[in-house]
């Protein structure tokens, strides 16, 4: 039987795989890859185990990805389109108020990190962080960028933002900081005491708001 990622030939003859074919070799070697770097650690997984994982050859490996840092990048950027996609930016109603929009978009940014794919990766990052710095500045440039955006457009559709943009961009930074902060606190007290994403939002939305609203 064929494997799903092994190019379909017709009888008697060789030839290039078609572009379908190629993404699908692509994605498998990103899938592959990111079991792996999971399952092992991005330090203890090698460019040819990820190869054998993947069912592809040495040159169609190294073709596609000289090295694991362009590959780790490559499935940072493959995740993050995704998560755009199905974790979209939430917005509170036209007219809200800076504490209204700050409690609605840290809620959505709340959920968005505690699904399983997100989290993962995150705890990767923190396992690999001191021997690979690299993997959390490519995760910056990417995926974090995305969730800074999507917090931007929030602050900048409430009522009352007097804010300018370099302030409006630090307020979003300090936002997914805060969330980062509630994320690990939650991970740490997994009992009945945890704090909702709701509740946290509504308070650090309270209190970031009072420092930004210039009466």
């Amino acid at each position: 039987m064929r494997s799903a990622i092994e190019p379909a030939r017709t009888a008697g003859r060789r030839g290039r795989p078609s572009r379908n074919e190629e993404r699908e070799i692509t994605l498998a070697i990103l899938d592959a890859a990111l079991v792996l770097f999971l399952e092992h650690g991005y330090g203890a997984t090698s460019m040819k185990r990820i190869g054998e994982q993947a069912g592809v050859a040495p040159n169609t490996l190294y073709a596609r990805f000289p090295d694991k840092a362009t590959l780790f990048r490559a499935i940072v950027e493959w995740k993050a389109a995704i998560w755009k996609v199905t974790n979209p930016p939430r917005h509170a109603k036209p007219g809200s108020s800076m504490t209204e929009v700050i409690e609605v978009a840290l809620t959505g940014v709340f959920d968005a990190m505690e699904r399983e794919d997100i989290s993962a990766i995150g705890r990767l990052l923190a396992q690999e962080a001191e021997r690979f710095p690299e993997l959390a500045q490519i995760y910056h440039e990417n995926a974090t960028r995305i969730g800074h955006e999507g917090l931007v457009q929030s602050i900048r559709q409430s009522s009352d933002c007097t804010l300018s943009e370099d302030e409006i961009h630090d307020l979003a930074y300090t936002m997914l900081e805060c969330a980062s902060g509630h994320i690990n606190l939650r991970m740490l007290n997994s009992g009945s005491g945890q704090e909702t994403h709701r509740r946290a939002a509504k308070r650090i939305a309270t209190f970031l708001s009072r420092g930004v609203i210039r009466k």
